[in-house]
């Protein structure tokens, strides 16, 4: 077909046609021609027109009887130019094969000599009107956007550039249950490889070649020298009206301009970035926000960022600073999908900060109403603050007299102590999650009393708070109190600090140690570090190393460093604090049982387990007899205990300790309290690992409602609480459900709380797996490696997280056949796991070696690769029960191995035991080729 096409191409190629068109005949005088026949197309109906042909629905006769789209010139359209434009589009068409490009099926010309192409009839809605009507979601429509720039690139390696790319020229339609796009119509393509002769003349003066919405700067200047990136232009901004429910410059506002400045304004003005266009119109962005299946706040802040930075990379005024190619832009979509870092990131520290508040004009204007109060605490701050500043500058002027000098300058200073004290008490107590309460309480009730102002009938204004009540149960009203505590109390105190406390160390000191707790609390780490640093450096140098102040900054530097993930930087500070609280505060002061704790927290991470075992039941029995039973760091300590116990193998005594926590916690604390929300994710986890996974399931979404409700989207424990029902659904191989989730999570957490912070590396290593439990090995593979040089970086290359990370990247290399990258991986890792992985962690060095197993099986070292799965398999049942899966895993890949070997050494007795082996492993699939790739000449 393909010679055949191309043949009839070049029989249309002849200059004298076209130098000499072929008058129209009768046919052609501006008639529909709907019901004609052109050759064996039958002609049924017309589906549109191009700037310069016509398209049809077509009956195909012979020798196939189908339905066909046909375009023939329009009547009209016979200058030189236009046929060469015309001939160009279907020698362009003809050299492409891709499935999501229209495909060209034939070719010819009319009796009267007109060209005409037959196409793939392509049913489908253009891309912007599908994604709305099917509400796509944000990562739904990136997908669908990502087949789209795998095609241009398709069209690009043929030397095709499209020029006129836009929604009606893509279209969506749904195959097997998913959307699939096609590009129809390179009416207007130029042949890259083509001469620059041919095609100067295609581009007549002040006549856009395009459509202007769509168009790069360079098209609209009316360039010649065009290049593969005037489409990664418009990709951007069919992107940024996937996103937006826009284009950066809508058709009204060029079309209005007229041709001069319809150019300025592509080529000069910077269109305003996608989240900024979304939160210019606060009617539109409920209608946009709903389509997208979100909620206004939440479409701006997911688009705000990273998004933002992709599109507006693609609409570069400068081609230079575009991607270079639609599969560059499409590989920044892939990491913003995953979780990654993208290459559009502007530089510096603020791609690596989170972006915390969650704007949206509604509810900053409700929160502005229900923040009163804490205004008026902010207010307060400032005030104090100045009257004590006027006070201590009086207390200077009094030079003459030296005693009362001295003493007003005491009075003045213990005066400050006492503001700094009472304002830091202020500060810690703030409460993103009650606020939420109170703003959700006091407007409902303004809006009641507004309605009855307005004279809105009672049975009318109820309906309408209860509309209200309906809408505004779909708004954080947490993360929105956060987001205005944060401007409105946190951010000033800092700048008040900078302003009135320069020459009083010791209360500024203490001030920004309670902000940095603040903002730890809610969740906001990032925010909380600096001010944790200028705390510590201040409380060292003013007030010395043993003070009891001091020790409290050096402990949550440290705590700090330990949840980002820093734990070698964690780790001297950890160990000082530690001991200088035994020896200033004493065995049983509290501070230094929370020290304690974070000790035992420090061995777990690591990886040392007796000694985090030494350190939490130590803490526990100075909480019980110091604090009580009820108290939360006793609770604390007890699920830190239980948490040994389970990775010990101890399950029922971990549930044990765990239901009596939680329920303590529920008794004893308030409702929803922190300590309550850990209690369920330990015995979650816990229940998990007896295999009661969907008991497990209840107590995630239980614990994941509760740290939405009360903390925040963006809180570090709400992150863990959904990633591990994500991770849960997982393995319940639930995985429609689970994988949104678990990719949502990631890429929050990576946000949030950064690269390097635990939560992240956990939910990195949950995404690999959900994709390595469906094969999908190809996206796995950049998560985990990037996820193993980080906790290579982090916690060094033979602890036992990273040995285990280097295994499921080994498995990932194995299941894309990549045996000799496996092997290299984990031949330089096996001696150290022999000393690292031991006792509690023998059976991970049961599956380092069995991936290092399937990897010499694939590459035909049969007898290195028994020694390492019979090794592997007997570690891995020892921990294991007989009939788990990944004891079955390893007797397939052992049954796998036998099978291989026989193949090349028959007769040998390998068919029996890779038949005994089989029926061990039940239905577990096999793990790597029976035939490997290469065999070694010693084992033939």
């Amino acid at each position: 077909m393909r010679q055949r096409i191309e043949a009839m191409l070049a029989a249309v190629d002849d200059d004298q046609f076209l130098a000499s068109p072929t008058a129209h005949g009768a046919m052609w005088h501006g008639a529909d021609l709907s019901g004609s026949r052109i050759g064996p197309y039958s002609l049924l109906k017309q589906l549109g027109e191009g700037g310069f042909g016509s398209v049809y629905l077509a009956e195909q006769s012979e020798p196939i009887a189908r339905k066909v789209a046909l375009k023939v010139l329009k009547p009209g359209m016979d200058s030189r130019e236009i046929l060469a434009r015309f001939d160009q589009e279907r020698q362009a068409l003809a050299l492409m094969d891709h499935p999501n490009i229209a495909r060209v099926l034939d070719a010819g010309t009319t009796d009267s000599g007109r060209p005409y192409v037959v196409m793939d009839l392509v049913e489908g809605e253009p891309i912007a009107s599908f994604a709305d009507a099917h509400a796509l979601s944000v990562q739904g429509r990136l997908e669908l956007f990502v087949q789209i720039c795998s095609a241009v690139q398709h069209a690009h390696t043929k030397g095709i550039i499209h020029r006129d790319l836009k929604p009606s020229n893509v279209l969506v339609a749904m195959q097997e249950g998913k959307p699939i796009a096609r590009i129809i119509d390179f009416g207007i393509a130029k042949a890259v490889a083509g001469s620059a002769g041919q095609a100067d003349n295609l581009t007549m003066q002040q006549q856009f070649i395009g459509t202007p919405e769509y168009m790069s700067p360079e098209q609209a200047q009316g360039s010649l020298d065009l290049d593969t990136r005037t489409d990664v232009y418009s990709l951007g901004v069919l992107l940024y009206e996937l996103l937006t429910g826009s284009t950066p410059f809508t058709a009204k506002e060029l079309r209005n301009a007229g041709y001069q400045e319809m150019q300025r304004l592509i080529r000069e003005v910077d269109p305003p970035n996608p989240s900024t266009r979304l939160a210019s119109s606060i009617e539109q962005l409920t209608s946009v926000a709903s389509q997208r299946r979100t909620l206004p706040q939440r479409l701006c802040a997911t688009v705000r960022g990273e998004l933002d930075w992709i599109v507006m990379k693609a609409i570069e005024k400068d081609r230079q600073r575009r991607y270079d190619s639609p599969s560059g832009l499409a590989a920044d979509i892939a990491r913003y999908l995953s979780g990654e870092p993208v290459i559009a990131a502007p530089p510096g520290a603020a791609y690596r900060v989170r972006k915390f508040v969650r704007r949206n004009q509604i509810l900053v204007s409700a929160g502005v109403i229900a923040a009163g109060g804490l205004l008026l605490g902010a207010a307060g701050f400032a005030w104090q603050a100045s009257v004590a500043r006027d006070e201590r500058d009086a207390a200077k002027l009094d030079r003459d007299r030296a005693r009362r000098a001295e003493q007003e300058s005491k009075k003045r200073a213990d005066e400050l102590e006492k503001v700094s004290a009472f304002q830091s008490q202020m500060i810690v107590q703030v409460d993103p999650s009650q606020a939420g309460v109170l703003l959700s309480e006091d407007v409902r009730a303004r809006l009641g009393q507004a309605l009855e102002k307005a004279g809105v009938p009672q049975q009318e204004r109820e309906a309408q708070i209860q509309t209200f009540v309906k809408l505004w149960s779909n708004v954080n009203a947490t993360d929105a109190a956060r987001s205005l505590i944060n401007s409105t109390i946190l951010s000033p105190a800092i700048k008040a600090i900078d302003e009135q406390f320069k020459d009083q160390p010791a209360i500024d000191a203490a001030l920004c140690h309670a902000l940095a707790d603040v903002y730890d609390t809610i969740g906001m780490r990032d925010a909380a570090m600096p001010l944790a640093i200028r705390a510590l450096e201040i409380r060292r140098r003013v007030l010395g190393n043993d003070d009891p102040a001091t020790l409290n900054s050096i402990n949550n530097m440290g705590y700090l460093l330990q949840v980002q993930g820093r734990l070698k930087e964690a780790d001297p500070l950890i160990r000082e604090v530690l001991e200088r609280k035994r020896r200033v505060l004493g065995e049983e002061h509290l501070e230094t049982i929370v020290s304690i704790n974070n000790m035992g927290t420090q061995m777990w991470y690591l990886g040392d387990l007796e000694q985090c075992e030494r350190f939490y039941r130590e803490g526990l029995d100075k909480a019980r007899r110091t604090l009580g039973e009820g108290h939360s760091i006793t609770l604390s300590s007890v699920q830190m205990v239980a948490m040994v116990l389970r990775e010990r193998g101890q399950i029922s005594k971990a549930e044990e300790l765990l239901r009596d926590s939680m329920e303590r916690s529920q008794k004893a604390l308030v409702p929803d309290h922190r300590t309550t929300i850990k209690a369920m994710l330990h015995l979650s986890s816990t229940v998990r690992d007896a295999g009661r996974l969907a008991d497990a399931e209840v107590l995630l979404r239980d614990a994941s409602e509760r740290a939405l409700r009360t903390l925040g989207d963006s809180h570090p424990m709400t992150i863990e609480a959904r990633g591990n029902l994500g991770a849960n659904l997982s393995d319940q191989e639930k995985y429609a459900e689970a994988e949104p989730i678990l990719r949502e999570m990631y890429a929050t957490s990576r946000r949030a709380l950064g690269e390097d912070d635990l939560n992240t590396f956990l939910l990195g290593m949950d995404v690999a797996e959900l994709l390595i439990a469906q094969n999908r090995f190809a996206e796995a593979e950049p998560i985990a490696r990037d996820v193993l040089e980080r906790r290579r970086r982090a916690i060094g290359p033979s602890h036992p997280v990273t040995l285990i990370t280097a295994t499921k990247l080994a498995r990932i290399l194995n299941g894309l056949g990549r045996f000799e990258d496996a092997r290299l991986l984990l031949s330089t890792d096996e001696p150290v796991a022999r000393t690292s992985l031991i006792d509690n962690n023998a059976i991970h060095l049961g599956f380092l070696l069995l991936e290092l197993g399937r990897a010499t099986v694939g590459l035909g070292d049969f007898s290195s690769a028994e020694n390492n799965l019979l090794e592997a398999h007997a570690a891995i049942a020892a921990a294991k029960k007989p009939e788990h899966v990944e004891t079955r895993r390893a007797s397939r890949a052992i049954a796998d191995l036998y099978a291989a070997w026989n193949v090349v050494a028959p007769g040998s007795g390998y068919d029996k035991k890779s038949a005994d082996w089989a029926k061990q492993a039940g239905a577990v699939g096999s793990s790597v080729p029976v035939t490997p790739p290469g065999i070694r000449t010693s084992d033939k």
